[in-house]
């Protein structure tokens, strides 16, 4: 599914400005931080998206409202299928 399908789906849904409340730090065996895991609801689904290292790193702090528009607007995020 491409990011533009997936804001449609999520505009439809009025669910676009919405706060994101599912997420989880990507930590490996070495206790370093390779990222941050979101789960984005689409219908009876979920979608994951990642926004890997280094550009996690202060990303939630310079969100304090982080909604799915501002995650999915970032060019560094990986949609997982």
């Amino acid at each position: 599914m491409d990011l533009n399908a997936i804001k449609e789906k999520l505009k439809k849904d009025q669910l676009l400005d919405a706060e994101i409340s599912k997420y989880t730090n990507l930590v490996d065996e070495s206790m370093r931080q390779q990222g941050i895991l979101f789960f984005v609801p689409l219908g009876t689904r979920e979608i994951k998206v990642v926004l890997p290292a280094p550009h996690h790193e202060n990303f939630l702090e310079n969100h304090p409202r982080l909604t799915y528009s501002i995650l999915l607007n970032n060019k560094h995020i990986i949609v997982l299928k």
